[in-house]
């Protein structure tokens, strides 16, 4: 009955939901109050606020075997709830997309990102490459990969801050890195164009603008990471590389795919993960 209401509000709001519904709404502060107003969307919503926790996987949300624009209008609905649906797609204004391999044109310059493509994809954080990255995101399962590969994988700041404090090489990397710029480059679907070379330059780790709440401590530090992405930032910007940035960033891939603890699951078909983007790193390994 709620996912009817859902859907009736979104209806009235859009020409089309399973088009323009991966576009935020003009007018989303309204629209909140009113999808506030369906009851189980506001138990859920209230209840996944209460856990204050960086990454939370939830099975068996319910809309499994939905038409498509059905499916979209709720995820659409719940991301509303939690936040402000934001745009990283430069030509299309796109808030949502799917993550399935696609044709890619052979040879040239063009930067491909994980969604695009089957495979494992590192430990990052997204829109590292952009100036505000998202403090959140959701991934929704709409079929878990027939192969039994593509396990979520999550690790927490925290753990990766104490893989990098085991060793004076290991200390030494996470303050060069708080402090010395990087550079990152835009993957080709995220730029202005497919063969066009974006670079956006910021430290890895940054003072955290979260803050305490109640008896648990605030964050320690924010961080953006993308490990290919900085690699083709270097090749862009060899003005800003030198041997000793090159191994800290070298020591800190070393510490998110191996040296930190991690969740890791593949999450079944109509499972939701909602991440901390700024104190997360989430990948997944390989699936066919």
């Amino acid at each position: 009955k709620d996912l009817d209401a859902i859907f009736g509000i979104l209806s009235q709001r859009f020409d089309n939901f399973n088009d323009n519904g991966f576009y935020a709404h003009p007018d989303e502060v309204e629209l909140r109050k009113e999808l506030a107003r369906v009851p189980t969307l506001a138990h859920l919503t209230e209840g996944l606020r209460g856990l204050r926790a960086n990454g939370v996987v939830l099975y068996g949300l319910g809309l499994e075997g939905l038409p498509e624009d059905r499916r979209n209008a709720a995820l659409y609905a719940l991301t509303l709830m939690l936040g402000y649906p934001t745009s990283t797609d430069q030509r299309t204004g796109r808030v949502a997309w799917d993550v399935r391999a696609a044709p890619v044109k052979e040879g040239g310059s063009r930067f491909t990102t994980f969604s695009e493509r089957v495979g494992r994809a590192d430990m990052h954080t997204d829109s590292s490459f952009y100036p505000m990255p998202e403090e959140q995101f959701v991934l929704y399962v709409v079929n878990a990969a027939r192969c039994h590969g593509g396990h979520s994988l999550l690790i927490d700041a925290e753990d990766i801050y104490r893989a990098l404090q085991r060793t004076p090489e290991g200390r030494a990397a996470f303050e060069l890195l708080g402090t010395t710029p990087v550079p990152f480059r835009v993957p080709a679907v995220y730029a202005a164009g497919d063969d066009t070379v974006e670079v956006f330059v910021s430290t890895v780790f940054s003072p955290s603008t979260a803050k305490r709440v109640g008896g648990r401590p605030g964050p320690r530090f924010m961080m953006r990471w993308r490990y290919d992405s900085i690699i083709k930032g270097l090749d862009a910007r060899p003005d800003l590389d030198t041997p000793a940035l090159r191994d800290a960033v070298e020591l800190m891939n070393e510490a998110a795919e191996t040296g930190a603890e991690r969740f890791i699951e593949q999450l079944p078909t109509d499972t939701l993960m909602l991440v901390d983007n700024h104190h997360m790193l989430h990948g997944r390994t390989t699936y066919t």
